[in-house]
């Protein structure tokens, strides 16, 4: 039988993709930790970005190692995918585990050494994974198999989000609409609710008898004369209303930066981390059990069908340098990862600056539902090729499965009590994705281009677009243009690559280093506005500091429209391919 007649493997490949979700829940609670970190343990925002960078930076070692053991040993061939795959989530299991004692000790590095090793274990599920997922069936429908998978890991990172937040800061609360009040009110209620924050810190200040006496009562003196600056400021509201909004939204960042450098006491630390212990335990428990389901489940290690290829001249010495296409699709792996990751991470910073309508930690997770979600789009747009269908009834369903996937979102959100009102808008950006991938058809250069384009005229349009309100969703839609890069990327610069394609893939997973590096570029540049309150350009240096997925995005359309033409003249024809995630 023709290896094209090849029908998917239904069963064993709906088994795989539950390692996808999880690959996104527990992406998307980093960037839920993210704030609460830089909170708790009074951080910069080039710190606060330590947790990607130890998330990702994870990817790279394990890809590292795994390579140096293939060099010696064929580890799937040996211990075979279902093996290897079920010890990348025990391996997580375990720095899933870590987050109780990190927790207990209140230590940011022991967080971070907890999240190194779910990224090890996940680095040996990428390594394995992908290529599975693709093998499962025809070659034909490889990558859009690996569209669908990513579509369901975007399906884990939006529903990550919300459950974190839940569990972190509880249910929204449909009064604290802010779409309800006039401005001023709107402020009013930004400091009586930071207030709050720094009353119930003081008050577990007051029981700690732990920590030295001297350390207590100058956080205690500290947090006393920010209440009382509150205080006056409340005060001025309630005597005139009428007053412009502008000099409290400036005081109220003063007074909220102010708090941020207050150093809480250990004890209170600790005690601000417990609430953490419960998801990730749940998480642990979660990755053992679908440790032991691939372990028994009916998932086969795929043919080596690599031996029959060709390349003769270059496989016995493999070099990087002898493939343009692979060195330049390492470095866009490492932007494509990188800028995915760093729009997101940084988002909460952006939001909650005056220019951005000061929203805090505890009602940034409906935004990073969104985002996430827009990859989720995206994605199940492209998985929509997976399934052998009419060209009308494919056609229809690239309008119906992005409209099922935002109201994933806007439910998912509406059950967690969040208010969605300003995300109706949002469908714009989605016709325009949807619009932007039928020019881009199943060429991976000319979608990987279009998209780079697009994404980087969406950046610019954050930039520059007058209006916050809207101009944070041009920032979020960077999601959607994402989406669909990932197997673009890779099929471009595997293409050509015979028997060393296996090589050339765990380099490619050594990449997503990206995500763990460009965010503490961008972070670096937020913390400008530290020393630097004026901004740059009439905006604050966070909000430019998307100056940097800006330059990502042209890096990743050139390298769609570049990657061909060396294709060619290497005598390969361009590659097809159409969406999917890492």
């Amino acid at each position: 039988m023709s290896s094209e007649n090849v029908q998917t493997k239904w069963g064993q490949f709906i088994s795989l993709i539950i390692v996808f979700f999880f690959w996104g829940f527990v992406g998307s609670a980093n960037d839920i930790l993210i704030p609460v970190f830089k909170k708790v343990f009074t951080l910069s925002q080039v710190q606060s970005q330590l947790v990607a960078w130890a998330f990702y930076a994870a990817y790279f070692v394990g890809a590292i190692i795994f390579f140096l053991v293939s060099l010696k040993r064929d580890v799937l061939q040996q211990f075979g995918y279902k093996k290897t795959l079920s010890a990348g989530l025990l391996l997580s299991a375990v720095g899933s585990f870590l987050f109780i004692p990190a927790a207990s000790l209140g230590s940011f590095p022991f967080f971070l050494t907890a999240l190194f090793i779910v990224g090890l274990g996940f680095s040996i599920q990428q390594i394995v994974a992908n290529p599975l997922a693709i093998k499962m069936g025809a070659p034909s429908t490889g990558a859009h198999r690996l569209t669908l998978a990513g579509g369901i890991n975007s399906f884990g990172t939006t529903i990550g989000a919300i459950l974190l937040g839940i569990a972190l800061f509880g249910m929204g609360k449909s009064e604290d609409k802010k779409k309800d009040f006039q401005p001023i009110e709107i402020v009013q209620k930004d400091f009586i609710k930071l207030k709050n924050e720094i009353t119930e810190n003081i008050k577990e200040i007051s029981v700690d008898n732990i920590d030295a006496k001297e350390e207590t009562q100058a956080a205690t003196v500290a947090l006393t004369e920010q209440v009382n600056k509150i205080d006056a400021q409340l005060a001025e509201i309630s005597k005139n209303p009428s007053l412009p909004v502008k000099p409290f939204v400036s005081q109220y960042e003063v007074i909220e930066k102010d708090v941020a450098k207050i150093k809480l006491p250990l004890e209170v630390v600790k005690s601000k981390l417990h609430l953490v212990k419960f998801p990730f335990t749940v998480l642990g428990f979660a990755f053992i059990l679908v440790a032991i389901f691939m372990y028994f489940s009916k998932i086969e290690d795929p043919a080596k069908i690599e031996e029959d290829e060709i390349l003769e001249s270059k496989e016995s010495k493999f070099s990087i340098f002898d493939y343009p296409q692979l060195y330049l699709g390492m470095l866009a792996i490492f932007i494509y990862v990188g800028t995915e990751v760093t729009i997101i991470s940084n988002l909460p910073a952006l939001l909650k600056t005056s220019e951005f309508g000061s929203i805090l930690e505890d009602s940034i997770a409906p935004f990073i539902a969104l985002y996430w979600g827009s990859l989720m789009i995206g994605r199940w747009n492209g998985g929509v090729n997976v399934f052998n269908t009419s060209n009308l009834l494919n056609t229809a369903l690239k309008f119906i499965v992005p409209a099922l996937a935002f109201g994933v979102i806007i439910g998912a959100n509406i059950f967690a009590a969040h208010d969605v009102s300003s995300f109706y808008i949002y469908p714009i950006w989605i016709l325009l994705f949807i619009a932007v991938s039928f020019v881009g058809g199943k060429n991976a250069g000319k979608t990987l281009m279009l998209f780079g384009i697009s994404g980087l005229l969406m950046m610019v349009a954050g930039l520059v677009y007058p209006n916050p309100e809207i101009a944070k969703f041009f920032f979020i839609s960077g999601g959607l243009f994402l989406s669909i890069m990932w197997p673009s990327i890779f099929d471009l610069a595997i293409a050509g690559l015979g028997k060393n394609t296996g090589k050339a893939s765990s380099f490619l997973i050594m990449m997503i280093l990206g995500g763990g590096v460009i965010p503490l570029i961008q972070g670096s540049i937020c913390d400008i506005d530290s020393t630097s309150p004026d901004g740059i350009f009439g905006m604050t240096w966070t909000h430019f500091s998307y100056i940097v997925p800006l330059l990502g995005f042209a890096y990743l359309g050139f390298y769609g429209f570049y990657c061909p033409k060396i294709l060619k003249r290497q005598g390969i024809s361009h590659v097809q391919s159409e969406g999917g995630g890492h």
